[in-house]
């Protein structure tokens, strides 16, 4: 709570109690009161010389004073039941403040500088008062100094959406509008007076409130709720402003004015909650129980909509009020399952609110965590409805595309998800992460575009994202009572934040929904019913990956392929036995992971497919992981994957395809099954020339600086392909060695790569050869020497004699 703020409530008792106490004229001595009546005629003159100067003037302590001695004298008159004055001089003095109140409207048209914040309150207040004056009189002076209050021209501080994080400014407006429109006008007025006054008065705190935060009204009202709603408790205690209030409500803020009126709604939610807080009559709750169920069928057509859509900000509204009614056991609480839906939504949009601006803290740590614990008991109870199916798929749904929302923010563009990296990188170890990925990632971002408000430390993003997920991982856990396969998924999305909290209570939740889904997998006939949407619902993830953030560089989805994976490797006899026509698209989440900028989703990956290649052709054929997993390799080599890997896997790769039973097989036992595996290691070793070729191009191209680099991997794979050569089955030797020759050949008309790459070679096969194979190989190089020397600058093409 801001120090304004304190002052401000401390000095309700002397400022509207005290001075706004009834006192009747003709209890008091004549003396007395002519003493009163002079000090009144000397605060009219002075506020009828009032000049756009003066006004616009730093200093109005005694243009203050005196609309503070006019003002408390007014009151005293609106208090006196019923309304009228005693005495024939004190007509005039209504009457010269109504003119006082029309001047200063005029000057304010033509200021440059508009009035401070208390001078103008101080003035609306004149108009909300005169206002009541005249509410036994005809409708449209009523109306006249309404409109005049409402068209007025703001004050000098007056909340901006340019200062959408002052919430010390934002609430100390709110609380003052409050007073000045609300509060003082109607003290001791009589209940005919609030009926008629009531209506109007309502509509000009709603029209500035609604000024207010125009453009940012999520924001203001999250700033301002719960200070706002316990200010109003504790200073206002008016049944008849109450039920004035409510049937204005009834008659012109209905549901079907969320949308058009949003602002004017989610206020009135916010007044009427806390003014019936302790005693709510059965109107009251009607309405607000009304207003709940229509917020929630709109939230509920889009899951969880954006900041600033109106139907937001009305359940923001109504679901802090519920919250902050549950933290008291005097007051009377909402128990519906709507009211859980919008107090969950409150939550998930408190937690997304640093999305706008990392300056955005409303709540501290202990108010959020507490909500969180309200949400998840009333969640609780929710999930065991069975009559709730429907509220509870929402519930889900809309955890969903909070977190959607969340990683979508990270993966907006490059510089921000660099942000996130380099985040994440401060809590967990360096050799986590290939270091390759990380240096394209920082190359390919233009750090400078970084807007500075939005999450721009590293500390300020890792404390988000702790927040985020201890308030959304155990909300996610009670869902899954009713939607495990879907929770299950949830989690897995946000995985990379659960390695970044790294503790035994942020892993509780993803444990717990794990255990529940090995579980009823091993209990589920057929199993395919839980293992269907898993797989699918991520297959479809990866391939709506944005651009912006390549596949390899994305830890989110990594780290999700991770979650699913060692699912995947855990229950893989289910997969396998049960679940046939789901190895495909077990085998793509697999091959996702493949060379990803965090070492343990890399590292699981080819430690999977390595399996599949060794042990289980059975289930999953040679031919079908290999080609593409052969294919990600080389694509990968040599920015994402370094020639360790290369050699790694490939040797993975083509030790499957040497040591497969159709080339250790003796000729004529399975003619097609050998001729067809040989056709593979012959189509792999040319994907190897090719890759080769494709990067000898580049760095034969390429400046001399770069050259040097460029050079080095292309001659690696050529050398690594000669590895290969050698140590294929003599069945497919001489068909191996043709498609060496076709790279040797394209490089027939440039000697100094010719030369690298039979120089690499010959230092392959000249050592660790088999005594038979090494007699071949010479006879084969020496052929090949002579056909392609390096010496010639142009020769013409001869064919291989192969």
């Amino acid at each position: 709570m801001t120090v304004k703020f304190k002052q401000l409530t401390a000095n309700m008792t002397d400022e509207v109690w005290d001075d706004a106490a009834p006192r009747a004229f003709d209890a008091r001595p004549t003396g007395l009161k002519a003493l009163v009546m002079g000090e009144i005629d000397s605060s009219l003159r002075l506020l009828h010389a009032a000049t756009c100067e003066l006004l616009e003037a730093e200093n109005h302590d005694e243009l203050e004073q005196a609309m503070t001695r006019v003002l408390g004298w007014i009151r005293r008159q609106i208090s006196t039941s019923p309304l009228r004055v005693e005495a024939p001089a004190e007509l005039p003095v209504v009457t010269e403040l109504s003119q006082i109140f029309l001047q200063w409207h005029k000057l304010q048209q033509t200021m440059k500088t508009p009035m401070n914040s208390r001078l103008w309150m101080l003035w609306v207040e004149l108009g909300c008062t005169l206002a009541v004056l005249h509410c036994c009189e005809e409708e449209k002076k009523v109306e006249s100094f309404a409109q005049l209050v409402a068209t007025s021209q703001a004050p000098s501080d007056f909340p901006t959406s340019s200062a959408h994080c002052d919430s010390e400014n934002q609430l100390s407006f709110s609380c003052e509008l409050w007073n000045a429109v609300l509060v003082r006008p109607l003290y001791g007025a009589s209940a005919s007076v609030i009926s008629g006054a009531v209506p109007r008065l309502v509509e000009i705190f709603l029209h500035w409130m609604s000024t207010a935060m125009r453009g940012y009204e999520l924001v203001f009202i999250a700033n301002v709720a719960t200070p706002l709603r316990g200010y109003i408790q504790t200073s206002t205690n008016n049944l008849l402003l109450v039920d004035a209030w409510l049937k204005f409500a009834v008659f012109n803020l209905g549901a079907e004015k969320i949308k058009e009126n949003a602002a004017s709604v989610a206020l009135t939610a916010l007044v009427l909650s806390a003014l019936t807080s302790t005693r709510r009559s059965r109107e009251a709750t009607k309405y607000l129980e009304t207003m709940s169920a229509a917020t929630v069928d709109q939230l509920a057509r889009g899951g969880f909509l954006q900041p600033y859509n109106p139907v937001t900000i009305v359940a923001f509204a109504l679901g802090v009020a519920c919250l902050d009614d549950a933290r008291t056991s005097t007051a009377v609480q909402l128990q519906s399952g709507n009211a859980t839906l919008l107090c969950q939504f409150v939550v998930m949009r408190l937690v997304n609110l640093q999305l706008l601006s990392s300056r955005l803290k409303p709540y501290d740590d202990a108010a959020l965590l507490g909500y969180k614990r309200q949400v998840q008991q009333r969640l609780k109870t929710l999930v065991l409805e069975p009559s709730s199916a429907v509220l509870q798929e929402f519930s889900l749904r809309m955890t969903e595309v909070c977190i959607e929302e969340m990683v979508g923010f990270f993966q907006s563009s490059r510089e921000t998800y660099l942000s996130l990296m380099e985040a994440v990188q401060t809590v967990l170890p360096s050799d986590l992460f290939r270091a390759n990925v990380l240096n394209q990632l920082k190359f390919s971002a233009n750090s400078s575009a970084h807007d500075d408000s939005l999450l721009a430390s590293a500390s300020d993003i890792v404390a988000y994202i702790k927040q985020f997920y201890s308030v959304v991982a155990p909300l996610v856990e009670v869902q899954s009572t009713g939607h495990l396969a879907r929770s299950f998924l949830a989690l897995s999305r946000i995985e990379f934040a659960r390695e970044v909290c790294a503790s035994s209570t942020a892993d509780s939740s993803m444990q717990s929904v794990t255990q529940q889904l090995e579980v009823k997998l091993e209990q589920t006939t057929p199993p395919d019913s839980i293992f269907a949407p898993i797989l699918r619902s991520l297959a479809m993830h990866l391939t709506a990956t944005t651009s912006l953030i390549p596949p390899e560089m994305d830890i989110v989805a990594g780290c999700q392929t991770l979650a699913v994976g060692l699912v995947i490797q855990r229950k893989l006899r289910i997969l396998l036995f049960q679940c046939a026509p789901l190895i495909d698209n077990a085998l793509a989440v697999v091959f996702s992971g493949l060379y990803n900028v965090f070492e343990p989703v890399d590292a699981f990956a080819h430690r999977f497919l390595g399996v599949c290649l060794s042990h289980l052709g059975q289930f999953t054929p040679l031919f079908t992981v290999f080609p593409h997993y052969l294919q990600v390799t080389l694509a990968a080599y040599p920015a994402n994957a370094s020639p360790q890997d290369l050699t790694k896997a490939c040797g993975n790769i083509f030790g499957s395809l040497f040591y497969s039973e159709a080339l250790t097989m003796k000729l004529g036992q399975d003619s097609e099954t050998i001729e067809t595996t040989q056709r593979m290691v012959l189509w792999a070793i040319r994907k190897c020339c090719e890759r080769s070729t494709e990067l000898l191009d580049q760095e034969d191209t390429a400046k001399e600086a770069t050259a040097v680099t460029r050079e080095t991997d292309g001659l690696y794979l050529a050398g690594l392909v000669f590895e290969l050569m050698k140590m294929t089955p003599l069945s497919v030797l001489k068909a191996c060695a043709m498609e060496i020759e076709q790279l040797l050949l394209h490089w027939k008309s440039n000697p100094s790569v010719l030369r690298r790459l039979k120089s690499a070679l010959f230092a392959r096969i000249s050592q660790n050869c088999e005594a038979e194979k090494r007699a071949w190989l010479a006879a084969w190089y020496i052929e090949v020497d002579q056909q392609y020397p390096a010496e010639t600058t142009a020769q013409s093409v001869a064919t291989s004699r192969l």
